[in-house]
């Protein structure tokens, strides 16, 4: 279905403007339909309607997912401002929230001091949690098939860990959101016949599967019906959410808005090292599902979710100062291009 619904649009995307275009900091040489995410959303909803399981488990979800899509496609075609954004975001996010009753209420025992339970803070911190999440994802839909893979990796994890504890309505809908997302990879993903990708996700796409997935982990780690802790689902999301995270640092302390455009997220570091975009791509994949294994194994090993988070934090110290390095190395290295040029 998602397939076939890329297939009709991809000729309708070039009459009303839906269209990448080449230039400025991008790679692709030819206008690129960004309907990735209306066909997912097609798909997905096509296949749950047929499922009353999945319907009455997930029909907010769609709902409101499905007012994250519009939007998105929306600045798609006329580049809303991001305060204006992250505002519909976090609208999306409270009627998650209050409306769904998905909502963070506990960080579990991170502190080795019992569970850290939120109470009045849990509708904020779920707020700022899942526009957190959507921005995470969009910010990674820098190379063709990065951000899908990393979506189909977090959501085959949750797969894994929703089987174990005999959750089959999150299992189900997993499922079918994730073939749903390798149909719009396969149009995406560069292949070595394929030197270029046929459709992009577009910011409707990416804030559209940052939106569910944070629906989908809030509401496997929190409540009666949890059946992860939430620092194993923070593994699930380590190299978007630590990408993300380290520029929201770094770029204020270089005097820079954190969601301004740059080239400065990991994948653009693996670029600059000399990979190829395939390579990049193929990289950061194995790096996700490596991790986000190591949280899937904590969880069915019962790991201390204290020393997971300790672990989590760990990493994350060692990614900042890598990219420090790697900042200085590449500065110093534009600095004897100038000099050798004057």
């Amino acid at each position: 279905m998602t397939a076939f619904c890329l297939v009709v649009l991809r000729p309708l995307a070039g009459r009303i403007g839906l269209l990448d275009m080449p230039g400025g900091r991008k790679s692709h040489q030819q206008p690129t339909p960004m309907i990735g995410g209306l066909g997912i959303y097609l798909g997905t909803v096509a296949i749950c309607l047929l499922s009353p399981v999945v319907m009455q488990n997930y029909q907010i979800l769609l709902a409101v997912s499905g007012f994250v899509l519009v939007v998105g496609v929306i600045d798609d075609l006329y580049d809303i401002r991001a305060s204006v954004r992250m505002a519909v975001h976090a609208v999306a996010a409270w009627v998650m929230a209050v409306s769904a009753g998905v909502q963070i209420t506990s960080f579990g025992d991170i502190l080795f001091m019992g569970p850290l339970e939120l109470g009045l803070l849990a509708v904020p911190v779920t707020l700022f949690a899942t526009v957190g999440v959507i921005n995470a994802v969009n910010m990674s839909d820098g190379l063709d098939g990065l951000s899908g893979g990393l979506v189909v990796i977090a959501l085959i994890l949750l797969s894994i860990a929703a089987m174990g504890a005999g959750q089959s309505a999150m299992l189900s809908f997993s499922q079918i959101l994730i073939v749903s997302v390798l149909a719009f990879l396969t149009f995406n993903f560069r292949l070595i016949w394929k030197r270029s990708a046929l459709v992009y996700l577009g910011d409707a796409g990416s804030t559209l599967l940052g939106f569910i997935v944070a629906w989908l982990v809030i509401a496997a780690s929190q409540g009666s019906n949890a059946f992860i802790a939430p620092v194993y689902a923070l593994w699930f999301l380590a190299i978007p959410l630590i990408d993300t995270v380290s520029l929201l640092i770094r770029r204020p302390l270089q005097g820079r808005s954190p969601f301004s455009p740059g080239r400065d997220h990991l994948h653009h570091r693996l670029l600059n090292a000399g990979l190829s975009p395939r390579k990049t791509v193929l990289i950061i994949h194995g790096t996700a599902l490596g991790m986000g294994g190591i949280g899937l194994i904590g969880h069915f090993t019962g790991a201390p979710e204290s020393l997971m988070f300790a672990l989590f934090l760990a990493v994350f110290a060692i990614y900042l100062q890598l990219s420090k390095r790697v900042l200085k190395l590449n500065t110093d290295e534009q600095q004897r291009h100038v000099d050798t040029i004057s």
